[in-house]
C-alpha cells in the first residue's frame, strides 16, 4: 500500500535539522510568502491535498495569499500553539505584552469576549480555559479554510505528558470536538509514553503525529521501543522527521516505512517541484 503524503512547513519557516547553513539558505528562499505558495500550488497541481500549518508570521501571509487568490485547494493540520512565537512575545514584553499582541492581531471587536474572560480567568487561575481562549484565537485565522484536524504541538504534548496531567488531554479533546468542531490530535518525540497515558486514563485513541525513521530520531526513549508501541496502536498515525530533516534517503525511508503496516500518512517537507516529483514517485501518493 502507498503512503499518503502530507507537506510539511518546516522548509517554509527556515527550519532545518541538518545545519545553521541549510537553515539561512531556506530563509532567504522562502522569505517572501509568495515563494512559498508557488511551491504549494505546485505541490496541489501534483496531487498533494493537506500541509502541516503553524502560525508563524510567514505561514500567515501566505495564508492570505491562499484565501485571496485561491487557485488551488488545500486542507490543513493546524498545529498548535505556536509556540516560538509566543516565548519571543513573551520574552520581549511579558505576558501582559502578549496579551495585547492578541487582541491587536485579531481586532478588539473579534477578542474583546475572550479578552473579558481572561481576565476572569486569570483571576481564578482557571488555566484550562486560558489555553482553550488561545486555541480559539489560533483557529480563527483558517476560520475560512478547511482544517483537517487541530495539532496539539509536540513541546505542549510532551510537557503536559511529562507532568501526567491527564485533565490537560481529557478536556482539549473534549473541547476541540465539542466547541470547534474538529478533529483533535497530538504530536509527541515520546510515542510510547503518549500511548501507555492514554490506555491509562481510559482515553480513546486519537490521531497521533510521531517521529519515525531509521535512525531513531527524536524517537524516545528508543527506536526499538518506540517500534514497537507505533505496531500495537490502534488509532490514526502520521509519521514525522522521516528523512531526518534530509539526512536520509528517500528511498531508505520508504524502505523503513513499509515495515508498519499501520502507518498510512506521513509529513514530507519540499522546496522545489522536483524534490515533489521524487517523493510521489517513491514513498506513494499525495494524501
Amino acid at each position: 500500500m502507498k503512503m499518503e503524503l502530507i507537506l510539511g512547513h518546516n522548509q517554509f519557516i527556515g527550519i532545518s535539522h541538518l545545519s545553521e547553513e541549510k537553515s539561512i539558505e531556506l530563509e532567504k528562499k522562502f522569505y517572501n510568502a509568495k515563494d512559498i505558495y508557488r511551491v504549494v500550488e505546485s505541490a496541489a497541481s501534483l496531487g498533494y491535498r493537506n500541509m502541516i500549518f503553524e502560525n508563524h508570521p510567514r505561514m500567515l501571509e501566505f495564508l492570505k495569499l491562499y484565501l485571496c487568490s485561491h487557485t488551488f485547494d488545500m486542507d490543513f493540520y493546524l498545529q498548535v500553539p505556536y509556540i516560538q512565537g509566543y516565548i519571543k512575545k513573551m520574552n520581549e514584553t511579558g505576558l501582559s505584552g502578549l496579551a495585547r499582541d492578541m487582541i491587536h492581531k485579531e481586532g478588539l471587536k473579534g477578542v474583546s469576549a475572550m479578552a473579558l474572560r481572561n481576565v476572569i480567568n486569570l483571576a481564578q487561575k482557571n488555566y484550562l480555559s486560558i489555553a482553550a481562549s488561545a486555541i480559539e484565537l489560533e483557529t480563527s485565522p483558517l476560520r475560512d479554510a478547511n482544517i483537517k484536524a487541530l495539532l496539539m504541538h509536540n513541546v505542549t504534548t510532551d510537557l503536559l505528558l511529562s507532568l501526567q496531567v491527564s485533565s490537560a488531554f481529557t478536556e482539549y479533546v473534549e473541547y476541540v470536538k465539542d466547541n470547534l468542531n474538529l478533529n483533535p490530535g497530538f504530536t509527541t518525540v515520546n510515542f510510547p509514553l503518549l500511548k501507555k497515558s492514554f490506555e491509562k486514563w481510559d482515553m480513546p485513541s486519537s490521531l497521533i503525529m510521531t517521529s519515525v525513521n531509521i535512525k531513531g530520531y527524536d524517537m524516545n526513549p528508543s527506536k526499538v521501543v518506540v517500534e514497537s508501541s507505533i505496531k500495537e496502536y490502534n488509532g490514526d498515525l502520521i509519521a514525522m522527521n522521516v528523512l531526518g530533516g534530509g539526512a536520509f534517503s528517500i528511498r531508505e525511508a520508504n524502505n523503513y516505512l513499509k515495515g508498519f503496516k499501520n502507518i498510512k500518512s506521513c509529513v514530507v517537507g519540499a522546496s522545489s517541484r522536483e524534490h515533489l516529483i521524487e517523493l510521489i514517485e517513491i514513498l506513494g501518493k499525495p494524501n
